[in-house]
């Protein structure tokens, strides 16, 4: 269960602790998703297949997560 701590969970390494996981495209997009109040947007299930140590995927979690910030902004 997640509790907030550095390397606990992708999310809150990238809004709370400014840490870089993914790409900087990916970090900074799920930072607006969340300013964006779209947060539950971003679950773990979503997240799975992109693996935050290998950074395998990035491009399409880039492009999966820009879909999202597109839809939070025109909602």
């Amino acid at each position: 269960m997640p509790n907030g701590k550095p390397g606990d969970h992708p999310i809150t390494d990238i809004v709370t602790h400014g840490f870089a996981v993914y790409s900087p495209t990916a970090d900074s997009l799920i930072r607006e998703i969340v300013q964006l109040g779209g947060e539950d947007q971003i679950s773990d299930a979503l997240l799975a297949p992109y693996d935050r140590f290998r950074k395998q995927n990035v491009a399409q979690l880039e492009s999966l997560l820009t879909k999202i910030r597109d839809g939070l902004r025109e909602g």
